[in-house]
């Protein structure tokens, strides 16, 4: 069953408004209510696993309200590609959807700062549809991750047994001039486990980790290792030459294979944009379930029948978007309240340009192309994203 969003142009009501004077600096490591955020996210994600809906709502709320919303995103990424993934795979499309109409309505309304957008009565309707649907969605067995041994794995004499590609034609297809002729090896092991002849997920997998680990082994070392940039990459330019696109763009060419069709396409497609949403290198480690759900799309029969929802959970979906308003009443019980002067003193501080410019920042920074790729990330990542 398809869910059709309709935007409200309405405000929120008095009684759901959060109008908080903490900026967003102080959000730090905590949710509104003082929580530590870390906490939240494995709470978040516990009872999405649990299907239980109205605390995964109220835990999604809390982060929103804080204004930490690409960690939702980081958590929706995560939860699709480790725990759904073939269980129901036009998710992609529809969050692909989703991210659109959020980046839409970021675009079109007088926002000076991410934090505002908790007041959007949209903003709050469209992540508590996005956690209801994962949350009901159909599930596959959950991926985990492939440890790699850095003493023994990284030298070709001991890893004979590791090479299966009966020959180095798989990665002729993909692999650049200018690529590291260190990795062909493994591409052309990646490629062959994603082939007709070859197709092996957890021999995929394995090579998807060789990888990452590689480039980690070269960033401590002070090493350049960078491939043949990759302009058709939505990412900042910066980033266009992560070796991590080599690795889609063997996804990309033998999802082409006969034998995948159309609907393989298409969301190998919506994978790789989601991917991208405000990509960083360090984000190819916290989202290689991704990669992993894009092997599987290569490797195991795909599903493209299953419904984004029921219809009986399409009938909950709508008693939760009609009674959201009740847990953001409930949040702003925690709010730290303004006084009138500083209310008035913000009003003299923010003229038409400061605002302005505040708006394109913060557009900017939330587009599939960075401002920055030194992105801070948070020291909680590796806790929440195993």
């Amino acid at each position: 069953m398809q869910i059709r969003m309709d935007l409200d142009t309405s405000p929120v009501d008095d009684a759901t408004l959060i109008n908080d004077i903490r900026p967003s600096g102080e959000f730090k490591g905590i949710t509104f209510s003082n929580y530590k955020k870390t906490e939240v996210k494995n709470s978040l994600l516990d009872n999405m696993l649990k299907m239980k809906i109205e605390p995964a709502c109220h835990w999604c709320a809390e982060l929103l309200c804080a204004g930490h919303f690409m960690d939702v995103w980081e958590i929706i990424l995560y939860y699709v590609g480790k725990h759904i993934h073939l269980g129901n795979p036009r998710l992609t499309v529809y969050l692909e959807n989703r991210y659109s109409i959020f980046r839409n309505i970021m675009t079109q309304g007088n926002f000076t700062s991410e934090i505002q957008l908790r007041n959007n009565k949209n903003i709050r309707k469209l992540f508590a549809e996005i956690i209801c649907v994962l949350t009901y969605s159909p599930r596959k067995h959950s991926f985990e991750p492939i440890r790699i041994n850095r003493e023994e794995e990284f030298d070709m004499t001991q890893m004979t047994e590791r090479l299966k590609a009966p020959s180095v034609k798989y990665a002729q297809p993909v692999f650049e001039k200018e690529d590291p002729k260190e990795l062909y090896i493994a591409i052309n092991e990646f490629s062959y486990s994603i082939s007709r002849e070859g197709s092996n997920l957890m021999r995929a997998c394995y090579w998807i980790e060789w990888l990452i680990e590689f480039e980690n082994i070269c960033k401590k070392r002070k090493e350049v290792c960078r491939a043949q940039r990759r302009s058709n990459i939505n990412v900042d330019h910066k980033c266009q030459k992560d070796i991590i696109w080599m690795i889609w763009d063997a996804l990309k060419h033998y999802a082409q294979e006969e034998r995948h069709g159309d609907f393989v396409l298409k969301t190998m497609d919506s994978l790789l944009n989601l991917f991208c949403i405000k990509y960083t290198t360090a984000c190819c480690k916290r989202r290689r379930y991704m990669l992993y759900f894009a092997v599987g799309l290569l490797t195991d029969a795909v599903p493209s029948t299953v419904e984004i929802i029921s219809k009986d959970h399409k009938l909950v979906l709508i008693s939760v978007l009609e009674q959201i308003s009740v847990i953001y009443k409930q949040i702003k019980k925690n709010e730290v309240s303004p006084n009138t002067d500083y209310l008035f003193s913000n009003l003299e501080k923010h003229n038409a340009m400061e605002n302005t410019l505040k708006r394109l920042e913060m557009l900017d920074s939330m587009g599939s192309f960075p401002k920055r790729i030194e992105q801070q990330r948070d020291d909680d990542d590796d806790d929440v994203y195993k």
